[in-house]
């Protein structure tokens, strides 16, 4: 019978596999130099061990970023029983919890940005609604959000404007930092620059390009005129960029320009004052289909050429079709019907595919705790989100979380499961001093069964006397 050797997996994501390695052709008195054909190649079975990569190896702040997270859903989780099996009770949490939790070290600015535009989206906008009657706290509620959300708008286009200004810098001309400071809505920084140029008519007019439709139907009767008179070819292009800009034809000024700035614009000059940023979301949505110059909401790491270059896992969207977390959520926000599996993958948000601690903590806040919608058939179940989860957290050696996690898992029978392999696995590193702090903390607080416990260590006291084996076990 042949052999056969396949991949075995061990403890923390490591698993072992055989690679051939070839040797030198061996040379001997029989075998003649000048005969090719007759040389035996010598090879020899190598086992190799290796470990799953879960994030770059340069990420030196994951398990920080998954303790302090964890920790927050912890403290404010109650625990339970059901048939015998444990499980948690949903925390009442909300997406500024975890923006109070994080600092700029640990999480890049792209997540940062995700838990701000979580927070704009869906958290409690606490308005006393004993001061205004049903139709006036629609309207208030509406204008409260879109106000949220346009601050978002501004922090993001902020962090893009940048490298507008110092290109601009090079330029002689200050109309490319007007037009720079307008894409974060800093409309007094341009109306500044452009008095400072004594441009007082420009001026006058930019202090009015946000939330005056008068002035916006005007000066979109003053261009028509202009192009039927052709008077437009004497005008400056930058000039004329801000007289679209200023009529509400936001497309034709954007062109270059990140797709988060776009749909910014396109709230604060395209859109009426009374209408929602689901409205501007929708005109962006039609006009990309329509035209080639608007940026598409492709996921971040492709534009920055730097992080592309380190990605590991870039041969999974080799096309760079991939598109970017923050455009799901803001598309979960005005459409429910928006599959949330395409959201949650985690390429949407990091380069690494394996990494799902912000896809298992967006599903938590979105599905159990705002039930805003879940999971839909066909695609990677609640369930399994849960052991994707806990295999990282294994890998990564915090084998303590996976067990808090898989309290999340909703069948019983593979929640007990789940839970009684983590303990066999995991429960004969404890030291002996706090052995017995940890089954008090396990029975009492997190309501796992005694009887788990005892079980994991007999079946670990077993395996260590096993006939035959000569590894030690510090426990």
């Amino acid at each position: 019978m042949v052999r056969s050797f396949r991949v075995g997996w061990g403890l923390n994501g490591t698993y072992v596999h055989r690679s051939k390695k070839n040797l030198r052709p061996i040379y001997t008195p029989f075998i003649v130099r000048t005969a090719p054909s007759r040389i035996a190649k010598a090879q020899r079975d190598i086992v190799k061990f290796r470990k799953v990569l879960i994030v770059s190896e340069e990420d030196r702040y994951i398990k920080e970023r998954i303790s302090k997270s964890l920790e927050l859903i912890f403290e404010r989780s109650t625990f339970g029983q059901e048939d015998d099996t444990p499980y948690i009770n949903p925390a009442e949490l909300g997406f500024m919890d975890f923006i109070s939790v994080f600092d700029t070290k640990t999480i890049d600015e792209h997540e940062i940005l995700t838990w701000k535009l979580c927070y704009a989206l869906w958290d409690d906008l606490q308005i006393p609604s004993e001061h205004y009657d049903s139709m006036s706290l629609t309207k208030v509620t509406k204008d409260c959000r879109k106000a949220r959300i346009s601050k978002w708008f501004q922090i993001a286009s902020e962090l893009k404007m940048t490298d507008h200004l110092k290109l601009s810098g090079y330029s002689n001309d200050d109309t490319d930092l007007i037009f720079a400071h307008l894409t974060s809505k800093q409309i007094s920084k341009a109306s500044l620059i452009a008095i400072k140029n004594r441009d007082f008519h420009l001026a006058s007019l930019l202090s009015q390009s946000y939330g005056n439709d008068y002035v916006k139907e005007c000066m979109k009767q003053q261009l028509d005129h202009w192009k039927e008179t052709e008077v437009n070819k004497l005008i400056l292009p930058n000039y004329l960029k801000f007289f679209e800009l200023l009529s509400g034809n936001v497309f034709a000024t954007t062109k270059g320009l990140d797709w988060r700035t776009v749909i910014g614009m396109q709230m604060w000059y395209g859109c009426k004052l009374d209408d929602s940023f689901d409205e501007a979301l929708a005109i962006y949505e039609e006009a990309r289909r329509s035209s080639e110059d608007i940026s598409t909401p492709f996921v971040w790491y492709n534009q920055s050429h730097a992080v592309y270059g380190s990605d590991h896992w870039a041969y999974l969207d080799a096309n760079k079709q991939t598109l970017d977390l923050h455009y799901h959520l803001m598309k979960l926000s005005t459409d429910p019907t928006h599959p949330l599996g395409d959201a949650l993958h985690p390429r949407t948000n990091h380069i690494a595919p394996l990494d799902y601690r912000v896809t298992w903590l967006l599903h938590y806040m979105i599905a159990r705790i705002l039930r805003i919608c879940d999971l839909s058939d066909g695609g990677i179940t609640v369930d399994q989100l849960s052991l994707k989860f806990i295999f990282e957290l294994e890998t990564l050696g915090i084998w303590q979380w996976a067990v808090f996690i898989a309290m999340f898992i909703n069948e019983p029978d593979v929640r007990k499961n789940v839970l009684c392999e983590l303990l066999s696995r995991y429960v004969h590193q404890i030291p002996k001093e706090k052995v017995e702090n940890f089954q008090n903390f396990a029975i009492k607080t997190m309501q796992l069964k005694e009887e788990w416990l005892s079980n994991s260590q007999e079946i670990f006291s077993k395996y260590k006397e096993a006939p035959g084996r000569k590894r030690k076990f510090s426990y």
